[in-house]
């Protein structure tokens, strides 16, 4: 194949050439987001982010954009000292032009200009198959597997969508399920109650930025991070929960609408509660389980990936840790400095605070 290749930012009035590029790639690899993936999506996503800063690159052969390279900004805080982080998403090469180590090249191009920007640090969080190219070309060491836990709400039908038993997964599922809920804690608190959240309050924020306050390294999930990120996103339907007790705001929950192992699913995306009181994040998931009401959905498992010490809790309410080896999707979390920012403590699991809202695959 004889190629002039080149490389470049996305200029806006590229934007929407871009975009259309990008929908042929995404229908030629047969990529689940391709329906959704429009201009208004693509806006939301890297022109109407809370810093308003994106760094979007391209691989180009002649004036065909053949690759993309995608990199919005956010807030975070580093040690306690507020930085810009840059999340490497929604990166990809035209199949006809793989195996001429363009991936690498628009990735090793992407990363100098990173470096030369007012980016802090960076991570992202690539499949199997790309991990190596950040590891080996561009400096990025690994975090972090990162732990994922799934809760069967309905195993009859989890388990008919994989294989007909010819009504024998009714049965089980039946048995599978009483036996989940019989072993897992009947959480009771007092003078409790569960509300819905349509407006990011000031005491909303409040619970999100003690909590996130507790780990060294975190986006800052302020007022307009989780008003974009949740309320006006324009991927998915999403759930804010909150749970009250006594007349104080105690925990918070974010829940989206999707498909897992072929099936309705709730995904965890964000939480937050209040210093010494685990019991009431788990009192709070427990609800929107056992309560359909409270998002209106039908789901037959909950999902939830993510670092944080309160996720090892989640057995005591029947969520179990899906091992490395058999997770369909694993999510691996990397960073690097891009610029002074000492490299090891962006390596230190513990130091992170991560949620599925960090990542935009969900």
């Amino acid at each position: 194949m004889s190629i002039a290749l080149r490389f470049s930012r996305i200029e806006p009035a590229q934007h929407a050439l871009l975009v259309s590029e990008i929908r042929n790639i995404l229908t030629e690899v047969g990529a689940h987001n391709v329906e959704i993936y429009n201009q208004a999506y693509w806006d939301w996503q890297y022109k109407q982010l809370p810093t308003g800063k994106s760094y979007v690159y391209a691989a180009w052969d002649a004036d065909r954009i053949i690759g993309y390279y995608h990199v919005p900004v956010y807030r975070c805080s580093v040690n306690g000292e507020e930085k810009l982080v840059g999340n490497i998403q929604d990166v990809a090469v035209n199949p006809t032009y793989r195996g001429v180590g363009l991936f690498r090249q628009l990735a090793e191009f992407a990363n100098k200009d990173l470096d030369a920007s007012d980016v802090d640090l960076i991570y992202t969080f690539p499949n199997d198959k790309s991990i190596r190219t950040f590891l080996k070309y561009n400096d990025f060491k690994v975090v972090s597997a990162v732990p994922t836990y799934l809760r069967p709400v309905n195993t009859g039908c989890i388990v008919r969508s994989k294989i007909n038993l010819f009504g024998l997964e009714k049965i089980a599922g039946w048995f599978a399920d009483a036996g989940v809920n019989l072993f897992s804690s009947n959480l009771k608190l007092k003078d409790a109650s569960v509300e819905r959240v349509t407006e990011i309050t000031d005491e909303v924020e409040s619970i999100f930025s003690a909590y996130s306050a507790q780990f060294p390294n975190h986006l800052i999930r302020d007022k307009a991070w989780l008003d974009w990120r949740y309320l006006k996103s324009v991927r998915g339907k999403h759930h804010l929960l909150a749970l009250r007790e006594a007349g104080k705001l105690t925990t918070v929950v974010v829940v989206k609408e999707d498909e897992m192992l072929g099936n309705p699913a709730l995904l965890i995306m964000d939480f937050a509660f209040v210093n010494g009181h685990d019991n009431a994040l788990l009192y709070l998931i427990n609800q929107v389980r056992k309560q359909p009401k409270l998002t209106g959905s039908k789901f037959n498992l909950i999902f939830v990936s993510g670092i944080s010490p309160a996720l090892a809790s989640f057995s005591k309410i029947g969520f179990f840790q899906i091992p490395t080896k058999i997770n369909p999707r694993v999510l691996n979390l990397l960073s690097r400095s891009a610029s002074k920012l000492k490299a090891e403590p962006l390596q230190v699991e513990k130091n992170w605070l991560l949620t599925l809202g960090d990542w935009d695959v969900f």
